[in-house]
């Protein structure tokens, strides 16, 4: 696709996922405390995610950064979706993780630099890289950030996924936790894998295609506290990301080989 092409089929999707009629079907999940969501529709990109790093500007980014889903945007400081969006328009500059405390978000910063300089995330409007996470709607306020994933939030934004894999035409694709990297096969048309994750992990890349797009799909631990912990297990140093850093080598190796 041609650039403009890109965007119009960017912009359209965009427009699909607010106005995307399937929430009821992602709140029928059964349990008294089954967490509900809900959309933004002040967002005007596939993902709150995405005023990190993403939008029109990206349209042709070498990677693909793929969380599980955002969590809610409403926490005692107020509604942080407003703050994002209302930044982004001030200026652009700015960056997504000026005053930013999230342990996430600085690891993310620091395992992207050690892919080089050219992927480095903490510098706004990388065009080399797009965030997004594969549920694309948010938990309502009040409900709880993580925990309580359902499959079903994920069967039905799948198709919206492929979508802007296909716009993209990413080299890579990089997935922050099993679910993200299961889902992201089955979005393909591959089978999930089975086994520990940490084994899945250190086994390396899959390539998958979407379409004519063929992908380097990378299994990733999550870089928050749980998913670092988890990486870690077993290891003396449960908080260090010095693994991960190893993991993502192999991202750079792929990268450094084409």
């Amino acid at each position: 696709m041609t650039v403009s092409e890109k965007i119009d089929a960017y912009q359209h999707l965009v427009e699909k996922v607010k106005y995307c009629n399937k929430l009821d079907d992602c709140n029928t999940c059964s349990g008294k405390n089954a967490t509900q969501l809900e959309k933004c529709l002040q967002c005007d990109e596939i993902n709150l995610w995405s005023y990190w790093q993403g939008g029109e500007n990206s349209l042709n980014a070498d990677i693909l950064l793929v969380g599980q889903d955002w969590g809610n945007y409403h926490t005692k400081k107020g509604n942080v979706a407003a703050e994002i969006i209302s930044r982004n328009k001030r200026d652009p500059k700015i960056p997504y993780i000026k005053d930013n405390d999230s342990r996430t978000d600085m690891n993310l910063c620091e395992l992207f630099k050690s892919l080089g300089d050219e992927y480095d995330v903490a510098k706004p409007d990388n065009s080399k890289v797009f965030f997004t996470n594969f549920v694309l709607c948010y938990r309502k306020a009040g409900e709880k950030t993580s925990g309580g994933f359902k499959q079903k939030w994920a069967s039905n934004c799948a198709e919206y996924f492929k979508q802007l894999v296909t716009i993209i035409e990413p080299k890579v694709i990089i997935c922050l936790g099993r679910s993200v990297f299961d889902n992201v096969l089955k979005a393909a048309g591959e089978k999930a894998p089975k086994g520990n994750y940490n084994s899945i992990i250190e086994s390396g890349k899959r390539v998958i295609r979407f379409g004519n797009v063929e992908c380097a799909v990378f299994p990733m631990a999550h870089c928050g506290v749980f998913g670092t912990y988890n990486r870690n297990s077993g290891k003396n140093d449960t908080t260090s990301i010095n693994l991960q850093i190893q993991d993502w080598k192999k991202v750079k190796d792929h990268i450094n080989s084409k």
